[in-house]
């Protein structure tokens, strides 16, 4: 990193060496510039801050370039340019990936919550400690204007984030005494962070230090009353009792348009209590957005709260699930034994309402855990697999939108500007909403698009394949090979042929197609024929060898 803000500003060379910015007033022009980096800065602005406490001079401007030179002197270059850029009226101060410290705690921050959500607490853990690390002191510390003190307020609110998350990384790996040291901190560097004072309550009074829990409980009180004149909210009361907290609300963003899926969503609506209901299909077709969608039909009949938790096609182990879930429900001390977690769990739920929404599992074992023992829980299953089955489950398996609803997603997502007819678009889509949403997103991100450059551009298959990379990675080495044969074969084909391709005899090559039916990357219609999607096939074909090809 060259540029450090999470503390005095400072400047490093490519050594690491601090650098000499000269003057106090060329280290404020630099914290001016990297409040916008890679931004053009008028140079009025650059002034006003250059000399806040009184009239600028008559020779502020030339002063001001005196002060950019010594910048260029001192920085490290970009590439090979300045790295300060000058255009009339205005400068901008180029920064690369990496190069600012505030960013890279951001960086860190938001790989840290992919971590949690996935599970994996000790690379969570690493990660939070490497962001706070970065802090030295005060962010912009030095500079005395309105914009500085409202930078250093957000990085502090950043910090202040990862420090709970900090926390709460160390509750779910059972290092209690850790937690209670960095709740500690966090409450005393920011006493009216509510949240932190209930989980710094909550964790003492489950460790049984009764008289510590109430004595954070009444340091919380006295703050928050006063320097905001308010009384601690109910969760705060119910960490010192060990009552419960307010229902958590998990659920991501519901999707602005479900095109094509009334049938679905009313089979969800009407599955009877405590069955869950498995929602399978290929990468694409929209599997979480409908469950996602019908979770915030169904929330308000599930008072007890709403939780989603993401399975990431058998990744997540049964252990981190299930941890994860009884986070969920407030349960900061989680059991080491995976059996006890589930019993918990089952013992948690008896009685509340709550909906569950277990996104992209990977097998029935990952899930079975995971199931309420009473009626009073609904469940959403999301799938790509369709080879497995859970006890009166209820199954929904999406198919690929026909091209009326293909050209009406594209329609509402963009607009007019699809075209009257955008026939060539939804035929390259083949139906899968990531990739009708892909291509709207491409043409609303170019304004001079026309729908005609849209088809152009889609007509490239292999720019549409993201919802299904993933998919052909979970395959065995035997599937693989199946799957790469999808390139050279017919659209639609039977198991001769593809034993024939192959090199090998029938019940051999129906097991591995059956496997890649089960994976959602082949299709059985009525015929008894094997049947592949036109993206999948585009897929096959990347990733099979040059050499193959040309042979």
């Amino acid at each position: 990193m060259i540029f450090h803000v999470l503390g005095p500003l400072e400047a490093h060379s490519s050594t690491g060496a601090v650098v000499d910015l000269g003057t106090r007033k060329a280290g404020t022009v630099l914290g001016v510039l990297l409040l916008h980096p890679n931004a053009w800065v008028r140079t009025d602005e650059l002034v006003s801050a250059t000399w806040p406490e009184h009239a600028a001079p008559a020779a502020a401007k030339a002063n001001l370039k005196t002060y950019v030179s010594q910048l260029r002197c001192a920085l490290p270059p970009f590439g090979e340019e300045n790295r300060i850029e000058a255009r009339p009226g205005a400068y901008r101060l180029r920064v690369g990936r990496g190069e600012l410290d505030a960013d890279r705690a951001a960086d860190l921050a938001v790989d840290a919550r992919a971590a949690i959500e996935a599970g994996d607490h000790v690379a969570a853990a690493g990660l939070l400690r490497d962001a706070l690390a970065l802090w030295r002191g005060r962010p912009f510390e030095g500079l005395a204007f309105d914009e500085a003190f409202t930078a250093a307020g957000r990085l502090d609110e950043l910090r202040h984030d990862v420090e709970e998350a900090l926390a709460e990384v160390q509750l779910a790996t059972g290092r209690r005494s850790e937690a209670i040291a960095t709740l500690r901190e966090l409450t005393a560097h920011d006493p009216l962070r509510e949240g932190a004072w209930t989980l710094l309550v909550r964790t003492l009074t489950a460790a049984g230090r009764r008289g510590e829990a109430v004595a954070a409980y009444r340091a919380a009180t006295t703050v928050l009353a006063d320097e905001l004149g308010v009384e601690p909210g109910p969760e705060l009361a119910a960490a010192l009792t060990g009552g419960a907290a307010r229902p958590r609300r998990e659920m991501p963003r519901d999707v602005p348009f479900l095109v094509g899926r009334a049938a679905e969503l009313a089979l969800v609506r009407r599955s009877p209590g405590g069955a869950p209901v498995v929602i399978d299909g290929m990468s694409g077709v929209g599997k979480t957005a409908l469950a996602v969608h019908a979770a915030h039909q169904l929330a308000g009949d599930f008072p007890g709260g709403q939780l989603f938790v993401n399975l990431r096609a058998g990744a997540v182990s049964v252990a981190d699930a299930l941890a994860r879930a009884l986070r969920g429900l407030g349960i900061s001390e989680v059991p080491a034994d995976v059996d006890e977690r589930a019993a918990l769990w089952r013992s948690e739920l008896a009685g509340r309402r709550v909906l569950l929404v277990l996104d992209d599992a990977g097998e029935a074992r990952q899930v079975l855990p995971l199931l309420p023992g009473d009626e009073e829980t609904a469940v959403l299953i999301t799938t790509r697999r369709r080879g497995w089955r859970l006890p009166g489950e209820t199954r929904i398996s999406l198919e690929p939108l026909g091209r009326k609803d293909s050209a009406t997603l594209l329609w509402q997502t963009a607009g007019r500007r699809a075209g009257a007819e955008p026939t060539a678009v939804v035929l390259a889509c083949g139906g899968l909403p990531s990739a009708l949403l892909a291509a709207a997103a491409r043409l609303l991100s170019r304004p001079s698009w026309t729908a005609a450059e849209l088809a152009s551009w889609c007509a490239d298959p292999g720019r549409l394949l993201d919802g299904l990379t993933s998919s052909a990675t979970l395959l065995g080495a035997g599937a693989q090979r199946a799957f790469r044969s999808i390139a050279v074969l017919p659209p639609e084909f039977d198991c001769a042929q593809a034993a024939h391709h192959l090199g090998v005899g029938r019940q051999d090559a129906r097991a591995v197609l059956e496997e890649l039916v089960d994976h959602h990357l082949l299709d059985t219609p009525a015929s008894g024929r094997y049947r592949s999607h036109p993206l999948v096939r585009e897929l096959a074909r990347r990733t099979v060898p040059a050499v193959v090809r040309a042979a």
